[in-house]
């Protein structure tokens, strides 16, 4: 599944990722999403995608799985907060952005399925 050059369980899971969050992004772009930034890096963490839909911005978080179920439980409320807080940040530093509403959204990815939960939860 994959290439001899990945040497450690964790440059494994990194291509994995960062495979899930391209395809994750093109199934949104598909739906109408414009993509305005992917992989966005705060002080305060990282956010893998950050969208815009009409007057919405959508932070998103993806995560690849081998199953739903396992998706669903991998999102802990730690990270969550991380996100919430990233959004700040952006909307902090994007001042174009702060009349939007905000959305959280989730993208699980299943093999070359994706499992989209629109307004994943609330701040």
């Amino acid at each position: 599944m994959f290439p001899k050059r990945f040497k450690t369980k964790r440059q494994k899971r990194e291509h994995k990722g960062r495979l899930a969050e391209s395809w994750a992004s093109l199934f949104l772009r598909l739906k109408g999403y414009h993509v305005l930034k992917s992989r966005y890096k705060t002080p305060l963490g990282e956010i893998d995608l950050i969208l815009k839909k009409g007057n919405t911005l959508i932070f998103c978080e993806v995560k690849a799985r081998d199953s739903l179920k396992q998706g669903l439980e991998a999102l802990s409320s730690h990270q969550r907060k991380r996100i919430i807080k990233g959004a700040q940040y952006f909307q902090a530093h994007h001042s174009r952005f702060m009349t939007y509403d905000c959305r959280f959204d989730y993208v699980i990815v299943t093999g070359l399925r994706c499992h989209h939960l629109k307004d994943a939860w609330q701040t």
